[in-house]
């Protein structure tokens, strides 16, 4: 009998670290089987021309998109992507269609490209606009950024007659303070003008506290990945290639009034190399739409 209680308790442990207790790992196989809601992901993947060594894109690659596809994300983000590597994740997620342009215009620059897996979904319409005061001009550079940036957005149809929504990625600038704040403004102000469920994706490059992303929470955003794991301590999602989760979370999923949290992890385990797919933490979340 006691044998019988051991083993169902450390089943019980198992079962709790898969569905991401301490905020990592991945989700859990049991709700992915199960097919409740969508797998959300923002993944910033690290510019592939970098000299870093040991984790230059080639090293990484395949490490980078096995994390990919052990989420199996009905909706991806990712930031940081040159071209290169955009057709990189288009040859291996087939089912996966991106939209999408570089920062600087067609395929030049870093994109903010999204994937959107189409035996789940279907994308209704799709744009890019810069975070500047002219959003339409294409390459412009806003208040105090050091870099263009942009956002890409999708409106998508689950398959079958289901939900139809809003996604948004993005990638705030890195030495801008306003440049950030006036970039949520601006992100949550499109937001606005769409009377659907919404969701936030990308690198804000700003911390939990931070005006920036307070200007989101005001426009009805909810971190997902916090809203399960309210009193977790380390939450870094940029470690340098270095691992861990110290410092500030600067990668989110957010997600407006219109959705349901079920799972959200932060993916902070290196390969079996003991190397990382980036220098930056992939973020997942599952949500579903409120009934």
């Amino acid at each position: 009998m006691r044998t019988i209680f051991s083993a169902s308790i450390a089943a019980l442990a198992l079962l709790l670290a898969a569905c991401g207790g301490d905020g990592g790992a991945r989700l859990s196989a049991s709700t992915a089987q199960a097919g409740d809601g969508l797998v959300v992901m923002t993944f910033n993947i690290r510019y592939g021309t970098a000299k870093d060594g040991p984790d230059a894109w080639d090293a990484r690659k395949d490490h980078l998109l096995e994390t990919i596809r052990a989420q199996d994300p009905a909706i991806l983000g990712v930031q940081e992507a040159l071209d290169f590597q955009v057709r990189f994740l288009e040859a291996a997620l087939p089912h996966h269609k991106r939209v999408g342009q570089g920062r600087d215009g067609g395929a030049r620059g870093e994109h903010s490209a999204l994937f959107v897996d189409e035996r789940r979904c279907t994308i209704v319409e799709h744009g890019d606009f810069w975070l500047s005061e002219t959003p339409e001009r294409v390459a412009s550079v806003g208040w105090d950024a050091a870099l263009t940036r942009m956002c890409t957005w999708a409106r998508v149809k689950e398959a079958g007659g289901g939900c139809e929504f809003m996604v948004w990625n993005t990638h705030f600038d890195h030495v801008g303070e306003t440049a950030r704040v006036r970039s949520a403004e601006l992100v949550a102000a499109r937001t606005k003008e769409h009377a659907l469920p919404q969701l936030v994706l990308g690198d804000l490059n700003t911390g939990e506290a931070s005006t920036a992303l307070a200007a989101l929470r005001v426009a009805g955003f909810v971190d997902t990945w916090r809203e399960l794991h309210p009193d977790a301590g380390d939450a870094g999602t940029f470690h340098a290639f270095r691992g861990g989760r110290e410092g500030e979370k600067i990668d989110y999923v957010l997600r407006s009034a219109g959705w349901r949290t079920i799972e959200a992890a932060i993916l902070d385990k290196p390969g079996p190399s003991g190397r990382w797919p980036s220098d930056h933490h992939a973020v997942v979340a599952r949500v579903a739409p409120r009934p």
